[in-house]
């Protein structure tokens, strides 16, 4: 591998906080985004939230943190045309991707994405970002937008993109059957109020996941330990909730949630990930913000490159997942 270079890959010092949003590069995130879809360990803990959620038809589902929307266009195969599945999503350039992906899918000979806002059967699928709206019964949250159109035929019904966040849900109390939200909480300041938020949205009843990472469990091998541990410490500073896989069952018991289930799965990269992806990618946001030296980002980049040309690299995050429901 070529020295390090910080200004040829585009990078600088991100943030890994919800508050950040406006400022992601959507190239950048997206592809990380997609990257991480392919892994088996997230294909796994989505498998699994399916079956503990079991969406029916004529249900309403919610994707908290929804991003280029796929879990949503899933949710909305299961609850049918008479169902609603609305994607939460604070970033407008993830909304739009996530609307444009769906229209995709939709196929030409479905016909153009318009029609009313906010009716039953009809007026559910991509379409055009409005302005604040009331989504549910809910009183409409400042700033708060939603992605509609009509119901295509032959195509995805019950499909939304909605402008907002975890912890002010732009939905009316008790309006939704089932609530998913992956890797969202570990950016959220106040992971507590989040989910107190989706408990509040909840039907008695209803149904709800939560997915995420836990950093502390990291394993990245070979590097120099200090080397590897000042970049470990930037990262998790950098965070707002690094620890938050560990925290998922205690955040729905403390939102008064029934636990229904929890599992965990073991992301392990594949040799590529040395030269792509996060591990790729650790030394030149450690550098920029000058936790580690040029000599010292070099040594590490050249480390993983000639370890996984020797099949050697290693790269491995735990997530865990959590289902509840909430009493009748």
């Amino acid at each position: 591998m070529t020295e390090t270079d910080e200004s040829e890959f585009g990078l600088s010092r991100g943030s890994f906080k919800l508050a950040d949003v406006e400022a992601q590069d959507l190239a950048k995130l997206t592809m990380i985004l997609d990257q991480m879809a392919q892994q088996p360990a997230v294909q796994t803990l989505r498998r699994w939230a399916l079956e503990q959620l079991a969406p029916t038809i004529g249900e309403t589902a919610i994707d908290v943190g929804s991003g280029t929307g796929e879990d949503v266009v899933e949710l909305a195969k299961l609850v049918g045309p008479t169902g609603r599945a609305l994607g939460i999503e604070p970033s407008p350039a993830l909304r739009a991707e996530a609307t444009r992906r769906a229209e995709a899918l939709d196929g030409a000979e479905a016909g153009p994405w318009a029609g009313p806002v906010g009716g039953g059967g009809a007026g559910r699928g991509p379409g055009t970002v409005r302005g604040a709206e009331v989504v549910g019964g809910a009183e409409a949250v400042p700033g708060a937008g939603a992605v509609r159109g009509a119901e295509a035929d032959g195509g995805l019904a019950g499909v939304e993109f909605v402008d907002g966040f975890a912890g002010a849900l732009p939905l009316g109390a008790g309006s939704v059957d089932v609530v998913r939200c992956e890797r969202v909480l570990q950016h959220v300041a106040d992971p507590a109020g989040a989910v107190a938020d989706m408990a509040r949205v909840l039907r008695p009843g209803g149904r709800i996941v939560l997915i995420d990472t836990d950093w502390a469990t990291a394993i990245v091998h070979p590097a120099d330990p200090a080397v590897l541990q000042r970049m470990v410490d930037l990262f998790l500073a950098e965070s707002a909730n690094p620890y938050s896989g560990r925290q998922l069952r205690g955040l729905l018991a403390g939102a008064g949630l029934e636990i229904t289930g929890e599992t965990a799965a073991t992301w392990i990269e594949r040799q590529e990930g040395a030269r792509q992806g996060f591990a790729s990618m650790m030394h030149l946001a450690a550098l920029t913000a000058g936790v580690i030296t040029k000599p010292e980002a070099d040594a590490f980049a050249q480390g993983l490159a000639e370890a996984a040309d020797r099949g050697a690299f290693h790269l491995s995050l735990t997530m865990y997942a959590v289902s509840a429901r909430k009493p009748n």
